[in-house]
């Protein structure tokens, strides 16, 4: 628990830090409202149905933003911030906040494609009642109502359409293919565990410089 202590408030203490020094970019021409409903499964990439889609769904949903680095209309680079929450039944409630490193490549025709990398921390409660034996009282007492805090690294595919017919802001939809691991899971046994979500999102200029 100490060890995942030290992990959560360094993840509180940097990633704020980050969006800052995102938002101080003299660069960023917009930054956009990115919001996306995914399918959360524990799975290695190339898993469930077509490779991508776990099956039950276990939905899940994310908003954030984008702060630009250059304006460069081709190849764009770009940082996110994020907060999301996804309920996977039986197992866990997950909240998320995490931040991205991305590039994008934009094509003719207003298509766009790029990788994300990313890490971020995750508040793991559990979806299940749990209960230990505590001897003082005599009686089986429930425990791990707030969760534990976990680390999480993440990787992404993302693929996007102009939908605005503008240069400058572009309205976006897109679909995600997201891969993380949550760590510790269960230090004795899982350690790491894969997660894959898919995304599908839009993403909404709201000021422009």
């Amino acid at each position: 628990m100490k060890k995942n202590g030290k992990i959560s408030w360094l993840l509180i203490m940097v990633l704020p830090g980050i969006w800052q020094g995102a938002r101080s970019q003299e660069m960023q021409p917009y930054n956009p409202l990115v919001v996306s409903v995914f399918n959360n499964a524990t799975l290695l990439p190339g898993g469930g149905e077509l490779g991508v889609f776990g099956i039950p769904v276990h939905p899940g949903i994310a908003l954030g933003t984008e702060f630009r680095y250059n304006k460069s209309q081709k190849n764009e680079w770009f940082q996110t911030v994020k907060l999301g929450y996804h309920y996977h039944r039986y197992v866990q409630h997950g909240l998320r906040f995490y931040s991205e490193i991305g590039y994008r490549r934009h094509f003719k025709g207003r298509l766009d494609v790029g990788p994300q990398l990313g890490v971020g921390y995750l508040q793991s409660i559990p979806a299940k009642q749990i209960f230990e034996w505590q001897p003082d009282e005599t009686a089986y007492l429930r425990t791990g109502k707030a969760g534990r805090p976990q680390f999480m690294a993440t990787m992404a595919l993302e693929v996007g359409y102009d939908i605005s017919r503008s240069t400058e802001p572009p309205m976006r939809v897109f679909l995600a293919y997201q891969f993380y691991l949550q760590m510790p899971f269960v230090q004795e046994y899982v350690p790491l565990m894969p997660n894959t979500a898919l995304h599908a999102g839009l993403s909404i200029p709201l000021t422009q410089n």
